[in-house]
């Protein structure tokens, strides 16, 4: 590391890469985009334009890894950097990696960064890990030595401790040296560790709950947001920088709500719902990573009621619910399709099962469904630390081609920033159980009716042909309107598709998900339709 603060390499291979790429200038839009959209304050009603990334941070050979990254936006990609940090090394365990010692990881792309005034993030372990170490109140096992789950109602003291230990490693440390003032660092947590369940904390949650329950589950979740609060402050006041503690912003993967919510009736077991507040979790964060997966242990799919496009509904109204009392929270979707390579339980043989294949465009085209619906800041791709890019890189370009798409486009563009996303009121979200009226009341259905889709009621297992939804801008009887159709099984359909308070249109679905433009003011009078980076309209 002290050859990578001499500098010498680190700004060599920095100019290399701005010589490849500054012909036609695809490096320097994407860097002015990069800065421009990782702005972590929210510009008024304005969305910023999504960034890509990915969990698998190139620590196995041939992963996603900074140097790869690097060379990724030198070809006018739109990335937010990552890297991964581990647990700071101790004398009785292995040292953290990547460590100080690691200056071909962190080296030439932290110098290409510090070059460019480009923002980073750091994606971890669950910070508790280290609240064992600071204070042997969370250093309780049971008999067979496995650590028990977290309560919330331990001392705060050592959570603020913890995040302290965090930010103080010699890492850490060596890298604001190198780059003191970063426009924006992420410390991304995979908030995995065990927690006390409501349950468990006697808590549990009906629809018709007591008032002495809801005040328990009330007091659970303010013990939470006051322990990860005191963690995040110990952690931003550990920074030596002034820079980075000024920037960085602390996220929880899945700090958010259960994408169960309504699905099954026992989806409030695993919930701190209460009246006015949804979940605990964002107000105890800077932000959430929140989960978009096909899941390897459950028969959801892509083309089924119980999909990701159909759960990710329920994101909508509870993001609008935290925005209200805190406007720049940090929103990203993890994305995932279940695929596990030699396992059982891998997605592709799921597929396979029910004569289906599964190709990148699939996957991009149900990604860019999510994408459209929520308008997130990041889109990061879950991949395990060891797969590599020869079978998984035609995965995440498609990610990459769904967020260059909207850079690159004026018309999705605009959408992106201003449109505003279509409710539909008839139907409504199937995921219906358990849920009380307030929740019940919120618009949580976006999905565009068609005659391609099975006539209700719908099953879980219910198979959908066209996934479909629309953002309007303008007002009558000049109203734009822009339609992403997804068929999953399907490479190229034609379909109808009812605008909820629009005309019905027919337009193109594809199973790389396809765009149409609709036009209300047409030639005499009739809507008019243009197709968007795909087979023109009829």
């Amino acid at each position: 590391m002290a050859a990578l603060l001499a500098g010498g390499g680190v700004a060599a291979f920095a100019a290399g890469v701005t010589a490849t790429a500054a012909d036609g200038g695809q490096q320097l839009r994407a860097i002015a985009a990069i800065r421009r959209d990782s702005d972590p304050r929210v510009p008024g009603a304005e969305h910023p334009l999504p960034l890509a990334a990915s969990w698998n941070a190139g620590v196995a050979p041939l992963g996603f890894s900074p140097a790869w990254q690097i060379e990724q936006i030198s070809r006018g990609q739109y990335l937010l950097p990552w890297f991964w940090l581990d647990e700071p090394p101790t004398g009785r365990s292995r040292r953290g990696y990547p460590s100080v010692s690691d200056a071909v990881y962190y080296g030439s792309a932290i110098g290409y960064l510090a070059r460019h005034s480009l923002p980073l993030t750091f994606e971890m372990p669950p910070w508790e890990i280290l609240l064992p170490r600071v204070s042997p109140a969370y250093a309780n096992t049971d008999a067979a030595g496995r650590r028990l789950p977290i309560s919330p109602f331990g001392p705060v003291v050592p959570w603020y401790e913890t995040g302290l230990a965090w930010a103080r490693q010699p890492l850490l440390r060596q890298l604001q040296r190198l780059y003191p003032n970063p426009p924006l660092v992420l410390f991304i947590s995979d908030n995995e560790s065990e927690k006390l369940t409501p349950d468990e904390m006697h808590a549990p949650y009906t629809v018709n709950a007591s008032t002495s329950v809801i005040a328990r589950r009330r007091a659970i979740g303010d013990a939470w947001i006051v322990r990860y609060k005191a963690m995040i402050r110990g952690f931003r006041d550990g920074l030596s920088a002034s820079g980075w503690r000024t920037h960085a912003r602390f996220i929880g993967y899945d700090a958010f709500v259960t994408s169960a919510m309504g699905r099954w009736g026992g989806w409030g077991a695993y919930s701190l719902y209460v009246p006015g507040r949804t979940e605990p979790w964002p107000y105890a964060w800077d932000g959430a990573s929140v989960s978009y997966y096909v899941h390897n242990w459950a028969p959801d799919s892509d083309y089924t009621v119980w999909s990701p496009e159909i759960e990710a509904m329920n994101y909508v109204p509870a993001l609008a619910e935290v925005r209200r009392t805190k406007p720049d929270f940090w929103f990203e979707l993890s994305t995932w399709d279940g695929q596990e390579p030699g396992q059982s339980s891998d997605k592709l043989l799921f597929y396979a099962e029910r004569g289906q294949t599964y190709a990148p465009d699939r996957y991009g085209g149900m990604v860019q469904y999510g994408m459209w619906l929520l308008r997130p800041r990041v889109v990061r791709g879950f991949r395990n630390s060891t797969d590599d890019r020869i079978r998984f890189g035609p995965y995440f370009d498609t990610i990459m081609a769904a967020v260059a798409r909207v850079h690159r486009d004026a018309v999705l563009r605009g959408f992106w920033r201003y449109g505003r996303l279509v409710a539909n009121p008839a139907g409504g979200h199937p995921y219906e159980a358990a849920l009380t009226p307030q929740l019940a009341s919120r618009p949580r259905w976006f999905l565009l009716d068609t005659p391609a889709n099975s006539p209700r009621p719908w099953q879980l297992t219910t198979p959908l042909a066209v996934y479909s939804l629309a953002l309007v801008r303008g007002r009558e009887p000049h109203r734009e309107w822009l339609v992403y159709a997804f068929s999953p099984r399907e490479h190229s359909a034609r379909v109808k598709v009812l605008i909820p308070g629009g005309p019905e249109v027919t337009v193109s679905a594809t199973s790389g998900g396809a765009f149409t433009l609709v036009r209300e003011s047409g030639p005499a009078g009739r809507p008019a339709t243009r197709s968007l980076l795909g087979a023109p309209a009829r």
